[in-house]
């Protein structure tokens, strides 16, 4: 499996110090020695589970990254496809009672999107992320997260190097936590704003070579 790195395109200003701050927290977390007692009762106190590699992250901090997607998304389709860009999707559909798992599964289906507009400008595809155990925790979603970020970045650099796209990379904060629910709300959304732009692209394409 292709190791998982957060990379810094061109500048280290790329990254926020937040952002910076809550990778190594992941690093931290995976040296630092615990006890079983001490994961059992983080598992039953915040329903997210525990992981010894990655230690423990939150819904909230999750969803903050996949926020930074969906601007990501919207700078391409404000820049490059003007006029549908404020036709695409807005409303989010409400969920409830979702899972780390499944919000995995739906953000691997988003990074498939990622990687057909990334192969159009030469960049790999996602780095996919391997459970570590039968379901996802928070901690596997975030860095899935963080690989379709690092794409999206890695796609637009490509388009426009002379631009630093840094402040995509910010850590969010939110007056009430966010739940697996609410992430897959909107990793969701993001997949109906590319299902849109590229196919919308498809057709232009298509379109540009029955012309020639």
């Amino acid at each position: 499996m292709k190791q998982i790195t957060f990379e810094n395109h061109h500048a280290s200003r790329r990254f926020s110090t937040a952002y910076a701050a809550l990778c190594c927290m992941l690093i931290t977390s995976a040296i630092a020695p615990t006890s079983s007692q001490a994961a059992s009762t983080t598992t039953k106190s915040t329903g997210y589970g525990y992981s010894d590699l990655y230690g423990e992250l939150t819904p909230t901090q999750v969803y903050s990254l996949v926020k930074n997607i969906d601007s990501m998304v919207m700078h391409y389709a404000y820049k490059y496809q003007p006029s549908i860009a404020r036709d695409l999707p807005r409303k989010i559909v409400l969920v409830n009672g979702y899972k780390p798992e499944q919000v995995f599964v739906s953000l691997g289906n988003l990074c498939d999107d990622i990687d057909r507009l990334a192969m159009r400008y030469d960049v790999p595809p996602v780095a996919r992320v391997k459970r570590q155990a039968n379901e996802a925790i928070p901690a596997e979603v975030f860095l899935l997260a963080g690989a379709s970020l690092d794409t999206l970045s890695k796609t637009l650099s490509n388009i426009e190097p002379e631009n630093n796209f840094g402040d995509f990379y910010s850590h969010r904060t939110y007056a009430r936590a966010k739940t697996p629910s609410d992430v897959y709300a909107l990793v969701e959304l993001i997949h109906r704003k590319l299902t849109v732009l590229l196919g919308e692209q498809q057709q232009l394409s298509k379109q540009t070579k029955m012309d020639e």
